[in-house]
């Protein structure tokens, strides 16, 4: 067997690839092969050295100035901020992209060459040709050790965006102007297995060749920011989440883009899920056979209305009450118990306006802003608590907001025992 890591590109978003990396070393899963494009390429090799500190120090402190001669001021939490750093970069466009000078040393510091050439863990990139656009894949036996570094500064070179990347008497530009998810490379390398980081940045996959190897894929569920801002919070953020979803796709954590501690969901889906579906049909009066047919034809309720326990059912109710906890404004970047989980959306419920009503709202004219917030689901649950009878009226609010109302029936399940 031959286990290959995969990089994809995406600027500094590469963080989130060290998180991985985390828990692969946790996971104790070795890997005999690393290919990458762009700061897949950068990641790579340090996974080649195996300088997995070196790299967890490099992200958790990188900033602009540790790629570009160019000064970039701009705060990425405000809007304010965020202008500032476009406009910075479309002037570099047209001046023929930013000096990345900086991240040229920053590379030749992390840099190793005795364990990159001694290594067993073979390594390819890619990088491309301008203007030809000729791609050139290279392995590590390929490359002189004196233009190791230019090579990968080349596969990063985020052209227009950066500048080019001069060797002798050519110039490269970024390896994701050719394949920026570099598995076929890692299979013509000899590859039998492969787990492909792929963040979803801009840039062209080749469609891989048909082949029986198997592919774990890893990919962000979360937002990880942009890939041309080198800002050391949200680089942190990054790195958490690449370690919470690599332990998901292996079983040890639950959640999609919230996370749970190993067991969790299923706990949690065993002890409310009976409560929730008698609350459903208590609300609905299900017991009447004209109305339940009707609901049958609701795409979105069908699955809960058969009253049936499955993988599917098991999936969808755990996305709704991830859903809520996004529309409660839970943080994403942790790691949850239930329990905790369930106890802060009481609490934030009880801090809503709980006098707050459609028809305010509707004097006010905001019923677009309050119908898909947080306050469609504060009503809805206070519907359930105060008037449990008004199966009617819950019958037209599920139709018209049946995510917001199944949130608030999992508001008020989990309401119901907790004292």
């Amino acid at each position: 067997m031959k286990r290959a890591v995969v990089l994809s590109g995406g600027g500094s978003k590469g963080a989130y690839q060290i998180g991985v990396w985390k828990a692969l070393r946790r996971l104790n899963i070795s890997y005999d092969l690393v290919t990458g494009t762009s700061v897949g390429a950068l990641n790579g090799i340090l996974m080649v050295q195996k300088d997995y500190w070196k790299a967890l120090w490099l992200w958790y402190n990188i900033d602009f100035k540790r790629i570009f001669e160019d000064k970039i001021e701009g705060d990425y939490s405000t809007k304010d901020g965020k202008n500032a750093i476009l406009k910075t970069y479309a002037q570099a466009i047209l001046d023929g992209g930013m000096n990345v000078q900086r991240l040229e040393h920053t590379v030749e510091r992390m840099l190793n060459m005795k364990k990159v050439y001694q290594s067993s863990i073979d390594f390819g990139m890619i990088t491309v040709k301008f203007p030809s656009l000729k791609p050139v894949q290279l392995t590590k036996r390929d490359i002189p050790k004196e233009q190791l570094k230019d090579y990968l500064i080349a596969s990063a070179s985020c052209f227009p965006a950066f500048q080019k990347k001069k060797i002798g008497d050519s110039q490269y530009i970024d390896g994701g102007f050719y394949d920026n998810l570099p598995i076929n490379l890692a299979i013509k390398m000899g590859a039998t297995e492969v787990i492909a980081v792929d963040l979803e940045e801009i840039g062209i996959k080749r469609k891989v060749k048909p082949n029986q190897i198997p592919i774990t894929y890893i990919s962000p569920n979360n937002d990880i920011g942009s890939f041309l801002v080198f800002d050391k919070a949200v680089a942190r953020r990054c790195l958490h989440f690449g370690y919470y979803d690599t332990m998901k796709i292996y079983g040890k954590l639950d959640g999609k883009q919230y996370t749970f501690k190993k067991g969790n969901l299923k706990r949690n889906f065993d002890t409310y899920y009976p409560s929730y579906i008698q609350n459903l049909k208590n609300y609905l009066q299900l017991d009447k056979e004209a109305i339940l047919e009707k609901f049958l034809k609701i795409s979105i309720l069908k699955k809960f209305l058969t009253m049936e326990k499955s993988e599917k059912v098991y999936i969808d109710w755990n996305m709704e009450i991830e859903h809520l906890g996004k529309v409660f404004h839970q943080e994403e970047c942790k790691i949850y118990d239930i329990d905790k989980w369930n106890q802060q959306l009481i609490e934030y419920y009880q801090t809503l306006n709980q006098d707050l009503t459609i028809e305010q709202t509707l004097k006010k004219n905001q019923i677009k802003k309050w119908i898909k917030n947080e306050h469609m689901i504060q009503y809805l649950c206070n519907l359930m608590l105060n008037h449990p009878k008004s199966h009617k009226q819950f019958i037209y609010l599920s139709l018209l907001f049946p995510h917001e109302f199944l949130q608030a029936l999992y508001l008020r399940t989990i309401m119901g025992d907790v004292k």
